[in-house]
């Protein structure tokens, strides 16, 4: 009746073949992991094996050597003795027979570079093949101390012949002649000592390891040569080798595994061999253990037989519970089945497509028409029950939105008369439902649209059916208010209009907001003034009105004096205030049609239109802004007295576009601010030119630093007492495209951008490793670099420096840092504590142009000073300018006082050198002695000039 065949086999089939994955899946994954333990144990027993080959390799080569190096010396003791003995019976005297034995003992040969030396008891070279050595005391070498202590046995040490990159080691065995204190010693390199060495001393003892049934061992040297081998002799690396570029692998690998095939002799035919190889790198030894593959590896054979048969003993298992499974699960089914069609009333055609499936299939398919005329029969009911639930839901649903969302909602019949409105839209209007109910919407029209505004409306509701969009309405109090209205038409049927809905949102604070964000965005919060952004509105609209009518514009840019110092001693809230005290003095300056705005920190704008002459109107506003700003202002308990700088632009004249108009006015107020105090300055084209030279120029030092363009010239500076060189000061230079650019043209430009600390950074690492040469030439110079007051101001600037010291080499107390008197200027706690810690790294200060600055006698005190410079500007005056004269005088008298150092800049002739030598200047820097020069130039000034090196 049923297909009883289709599930057993399906079950058998399937737990069979999971039993046999899982079964060699196991076997598989316990095969792996046990072969890798065997493969593992068999390798490292063979890297043993090398290992104890190399070992017995390495101690007889090593015994061998060292008993050649004996024997050598033990000969030597022998020539010595033998005219030691010469001498004592008068054929020759103590000096022939000393010279003898020297000319014996260095005509034998150790190797290719091994030697025999001889020193006495004191470390003094009493023979050498370099003959100029003789006589030489060389006590102080570490090993040789040892030799003096020892006298005889073998020692080894590493020596570094010049132009070698790195020591290598040797061996020596000394033996002592006493009579005549004498230390002979036989020394050879460690790597050399392979040639003193005979391979037929250790052959056999290598020969005899046993390596598998029929494994070896055997060595070659780095040329191929075979020291010890059961079957091949002479040099495999010859071309007509069969074995050649097997050998030749080993010696370019030096160590490791190498497979290869090889001719079995017993059987005359190639088998794969495995070999283990390592390099004795001491005697350049290739030491190898060569074996058959199946000799190291039989018990991996045996391993992948016991895993083929695990695997068909799995398979055989698996078969047997998949029968036992299969029957176990289809025989209470088909039984159930038999019971079940018994009791169901199947036709004819029911039980045919019943039995043409499995056990599984037939028993649901009887379930499925039973629960068939189930569902049939409760069809129709419940789909009743579906649709009025449904109904009744919906009605809910809308009623809730209705009655609880936050829009206001009214509903309106065709003729537009209000028929229902929610909570929200008394909440809104004013109007409760009972007041609105039969109302137009009109009632809430505020009279602020245009008739043009509702035809639109009315247009889009009839082409589109809804509108949208923002819209004054009245309350019922009489506000007027803004809301976002949506209208909707509602079609019936027949797709005639019904009804309009209208859902509206207050939307009054949203405006208000938005009318905040816009003043915001075009006004400054602190002073309530038009912003940048307004003010450039602001005067495009007024360009636009002076070209239609004609007129001029003046734009004035006022900064104030010195702000970052105040704001820092009153405060930022002091600072605020003082900005509002004097936006109070402007404000009634100007006129109505007058624009007063912030555009920065303390930069403020006026922009005023004038029909007369611009120029002496904008002087008329500045000179009314100067006297206002001359009484001081009251900032708390402080009396501020505050001055301003004006920088000035005219239109049509200087620009016809805002932009470029304020632009122009801050080049003027740059140029104004040159001159503290009310100055003001008109804009003209040579501001502009001057700021692109300015920026081409930064585009160029950017350039020159990526290609390290910056290098130093040196300037010798020379004791005037001695003559001698005492330094040198190493000067920025610009070599670009081949040609010099002056200093006077990019370090002022580097100094303002702040590019002079990348610059400093290229010209100390150049000049402290080119010092650092020097030194070690035996130029014992101090040199002098000049340090920026930007450079101070960086946080890293100690870092930085300290290790481009120590890279170059140079050491601290070699370097000298010049610094300006307007270094103190700024931040004076700070750079204060920065030049100590300097100091207390070794490194020394000086004052640069010492003179032309304002420092006080109080900055000086509490400098970590080492020397004063005097500026060339005085220098230049001695026996021309009593007041220079007199002012070294004083300076040089200061110095004295301080204990400093005091170096003349300048200098150009005999005159002005002895007067400063007379007032006890130490050191003199100028043409007299030299002009700066590259490294090389200035290599050749020491060389050649009469100026001593100090």
């Amino acid at each position: 009746m049923f297909n009883k065949a289709r599930l057993s086999y399906t079950i058998f089939f399937t737990v069979c073949s999971a039993f046999f994955l899982l079964f060699f899946l196991g076997s598989w994954i316990a095969y792996v992991l046990i072969d890798g333990v065997i493969s593992r144990h068999l390798d490292e027993n063979l890297v043993k094996t090398v290992k104890g080959i190399r070992q017995v390799v390495e101690t007889s080569a090593t015994l061998s050597s060292r008993a050649y190096l004996r024997a050598v010396a033990e000969q030597h003791l022998s020539t010595v003795n033998m005219q030691y003995m010469r001498s004592l019976s008068g054929e020759v005297s103590k000096d022939e027979a000393q010279q003898e034995s020297r000319s014996r003992i260095l005509a034998k040969t150790i190797g290719s570079t091994g030697y025999t030396y001889i020193i006495d008891s004191n470390g003094v070279l009493l023979s050498h093949p370099v003959s100029l050595l003789q006589g030489t005391d060389i006590s102080e070498w570490y090993f040789v101390k040892e030799q003096i202590n020892r006298k005889k046995g073998f020692l080894e040490y590493e020596w570094q012949n010049p132009g070698e990159a790195k020591p290598r080691k040797k061996v020596l065995y000394m033996d002592y002649f006493d009579p005549w204190d004498w230390i002979i010693s036989v020394t050879a390199y460690r790597d050399e000592l392979g040639l003193l060495i005979n391979p037929t001393d250790f052959r056999d003892e290598i020969m005899s390891i046993k390596i598998s049934e029929h494994g070896y061992p055997f060595v070659i040297d780095q040329s191929g040569l075979v020291l010890a081998h059961p079957t091949l002799s002479g040099n495999v690396l010859a071309k007509d080798n069969e074995y050649r570029d097997l050998f030749d692998k080993m010696l370019r690998a030096r160590q490791g595994k190498l497979f290869y095939e090889w001719t079995d002799p017993q059987i005359n035919e190639k088998r794969e061999k495995v070999a283990v190889f390592d390099t004795i790198d001491q005697f350049g030894w290739l030491v190898a253990a060569s074996g058959y593959v199946l000799d190291f590896y039989g018990p991996l054979q045996s391993l992948k037989k016991l895993f083929w048969a695990l695997v068909c003993l799995g398979l055989f298992i698996a078969l047997v519970i998949s029968y036992y499974l299969s029957t176990s699960i289809t025989g209470p089914l088909n039984a159930l089945l038999k019971q079940i069609s018994a009791e169901q009333d199947l036709s004819v055609r029911e039980e045919q497509n019943v039995s043409g499936k499995n056990e599984i299939e037939a028993l649901s398919d009887l379930f499925s028409q039973y629960l068939k005329k189930l569902n049939d029969r409760n069809e129709k009911l419940r789909e009743l029950l579906e649709e009025q639930r449904k109904t009744s839901l919906d009605l809910n649903i809308y009623k809730e939105i209705f009655e609880n969302t936050v829009e206001g909602i009214s509903i309106s019949d065709s003729e537009g008369t209000i028929v229902r409105t929610n909570p929200a839209f008394e909440k809104i209007t004013g109007y409760s439902a009972e007041e609105a109910v039969g109302q137009n919407p009109r009632i809430l029209k505020s009279g602020k649209h245009p008739p043009e505004f509702y035809a639109e409306m009315w247009a889009m509701l009839k082409e589109k059916g809804f509108w949208s969009g923002k819209i004054l309405n009245r309350r019922k109090n009489g506000e007027i208010y803004p809301e976002w209205l949506t209208i909707s038409t509602v079609k019936d049927k027949s797709g005639k209009i019904s009804n309009y809905a209208a859902v509206f949102n207050d939307i009054t604070e949203l405006v208000r907001q938005q009318e905040k964000i816009h003043y915001l965005a075009y006004h400054d919060q602190l002073t309530e003034l038009p912003n940048r952004l307004m003010v450039q509105d602001g005067l495009r609209q007024m360009l636009s009105e002076c070209k239609r009518k004609k007129e001029k514009l003046i734009c004035l840019i006022c900064d104030l004096d010195n702000f970052k110092t105040f704001n820092d001693s009153l405060g930022h809230k002091g600072g605020d205030r003082l900005l509002q005290l004097v936006v109070e003095r402007l404000r009634p300056l100007l006129r109505l049609e007058d624009t007063l705005g912030r555009i920065g920190g303390d930069e403020f704008v006026i922009l005023a239109k004038t029909g007369k002459s611009s120029a002496k109107f904008a002087l008329s506003i500045s000179e009314r802004i100067f006297s206002a700003c001359a009484d001081p202002l009251q900032v708390g308990e402080q009396l501020i007295y505050m001055t301003m700088s004006i920088g000035i632009a005219l239109s049509p004249e200087d620009a016809d576009e805002a932009e470029e108009l304020i632009n122009r006015a801050m080049l003027a107020l740059n140029n104004a601010e040159k001159t503290k105090g009310n100055s003001l300055s008109f804009y003209n084209q040579a501001m502009e030119a001057e700021v692109q030279k300015k920026i081409n120029y930064l585009a160029k030092i950017r350039e020159g630093l990526k290609k390290s363009e910056f290098i130093p010239f040196y300037q010798p500076k020379v004791n005037l007492a001695t003559g001698m060189v005492s330094g040198m000061e190493a000067l920025a230079r610009w070599l670009s495209n081949g040609s010099l650019v002056s200093p006077g043209d990019f370090i002022p430009v580097a100094e303002d951008s702040g590019l002079i600390v990348q610059m400093s950074q290229q010209l100390y690492e150049k000049a402290f490793s080119e010092t650092a040469a020097l030194i070690e030439d035996g130029y014992e110079l101090k040199l002098s670099v000049n340090l920026s007051p930007i450079q101070l101001q960086s946080v890293t600037f100690l870092d930085d420096l300290l290790t481009l010291q120590r890279n170059s080499g140079l050491a601290a107390k070699f370097i000298e840092l010049e610094i300006t008197e307007s270094t103190l200027f700024e931040n004076t706690d700070h750079v204060l504590s920065l030049l100590r810690t300097i100091v207390d790294s070794g490194f020394t200060i000086s004052i640069d142009d010492f003179g032309t600055g304002y420092s006080s006698l109080q900055y000086l005190k509490q400098l970590p000073l080492s020397t004063l410079k005097v500026d060339m500007s005085f220098v230049s005056g001695i026996g021309k300018n009593r007041d220079d004269e007199q002012l070294i005088r004083t300076i040089a008298l200061l110095a004295k006082q301080f204990d400093l150092q005091i170096v003349a800049e300048g200098v150009e002739g005999k005159e002005q050198v002895d007067f400063l030598r007379q007032l006890g200047c130490n050191d003199g820097q100028g043409y007299y002695y030299a002009k700066p020069m590259r490294l090389e130039d200035f290599r050749s000034w020491l060389h050649s000039t009469g100026v001593k090196n100090g």
